[in-house]
């Protein structure tokens, strides 16, 4: 073989390579959500195109801490729900609506027992605590702290007066997505990993941790591809979870309750925040709807203080509300983080926890 055609051989593979390397790096836009990443789809494709509002600043408090450690009127320990997109985040609305002062955990570095039995929690405890989990992972946590006992404590009442609503008037301004590509804005990393993406799922089939599924409308997105549906994957895992198992993790919710609620001076709400399979189940082309249904099932302990944020967030779907969910994401866009605040809001007026203000 002469040295031309060795060169030939070898660099017209790499020359068509990089070609269409720089070609996807022109074309697609900056990668956003964690669907289109995980699974190689374009935000050309599955982009938000209207804008989602924002707060100009946070109205509550984050702590990276494990402990607690001054008095706030509402505890959030939440996971990427609730911490995501911090301007954004439904705390905000649910701050604004109340005036009630709040502070944010991730879920997962808390320990639940050294929290309630700090020294601040025990002489200061908060008047509410929101305990947020998404649905796929409710199993997982709530399985973690079953001791066998499925009944909380039975709820006395408050010993203090409902909280007084004390609406904000903090306003929230739109936000556009960074859809910017061209010559003048060339996406190299986002080109490079559409590329990579491509390539693993054209190989290995078992790579593709995003699923694409068709819907029976096209007006509840706001993506160009607005009649596709993009879901996690491990949305499906609770297809492999028996009865006898979601009983066990709604057994060890119940002892979450009990638990933070045992000083009989705090209010204990369970947010199960669902996943986007559940939330779209009824637009999906196709799709046996018979399965189980882990909210429903919650729902019939009504022991449990879980508000059925899955009925409020479908409403506004089945109404035509778009981006309930993001297209790109599996999280919530600013139309579902402002309803997840007014169901809660209506939740604990209800329960008497909050009432109007003068």
């Amino acid at each position: 073989m002469t040295h031309k055609k060795y060169n030939l051989i070898l660099f017209i593979p790499l020359g068509v390579l990089f070609a269409v390397f720089i070609g996807l790096a022109l074309w697609v836009e900056p990668i956003e959500g964690d669907l289109t990443r995980l699974g190689g789809f374009t935000e050309n494709d599955f982009g938000w195109n209207e804008p989602q509002q924002r707060f100009s600043s946070m109205l509550y408090t984050f702590d990276k801490g494990r402990d607690y450690k001054q008095y706030h009127d509402v505890v959030v320990l939440g996971d990427s729900f609730s911490i995501t997109f911090p301007k954004t985040q439904w705390q905000n609305y649910f701050v604004r609506a109340t005036g009630l002062s709040l502070v944010t955990y991730k879920v997962d570095d808390i320990d639940i027992e050294a929290f309630v039995t700090s020294a601040a929690y025990r002489d200061h405890p908060p008047r509410i605590v929101i305990y947020q989990t998404v649905e796929r992972s409710f199993v997982g946590r709530g399985t973690k702290w079953n001791n066998g006992a499925c009944e909380p404590e039975s709820f006395t009442k408050l010993p203090w007066k409902p909280l007084p609503l004390q609406p904000g008037n903090q306003p929230t301004s739109p936000h556009s997505r960074d859809n910017r590509s061209g010559p003048f804005h060339p996406n190299l990393s986002s080109g490079a990993h559409f590329l990579k993406r491509t390539i693993k799922k054209t190989f290995n089939k078992k790579s593709h941790r995003t699923i694409k599924l068709p819907l029976t409308r096209d007006d509840l997105f706001s993506n160009r591809q607005s009649g596709q549906l993009l879901v996690y994957r491990n949305d499906f895992e609770r297809y492999r979870v028996s009865p006898e198992q979601l009983k066990q993790a709604i057994c060890g919710f119940s002892r979450i309750q009990t638990v933070f609620q045992k000083n009989k001076q705090t209010f204990f709400v369970g947010v199960v925040a669902p996943d986007k399979l559940t939330s779209y189940l009824e637009y999906i082309q196709d799709y046996d709807r018979e399965k189980i249904h882990w909210l429903d099932e919650i729902a019939r302990h009504p022991q449990l203080h879980t508000p059925r944020l899955d009925v409020a967030l479908r409403e506004e779907i089945a109404s035509g509300v778009r981006d309930v969910y993001l297209p790109n994401d599996t999280h919530w866009g600013s139309n579902g983080h402002r309803a997840v605040a007014r169901n809660l809001l209506e939740y604990l007026m209800d329960q008497k926890i909050l009432v109007p203000g003068p």
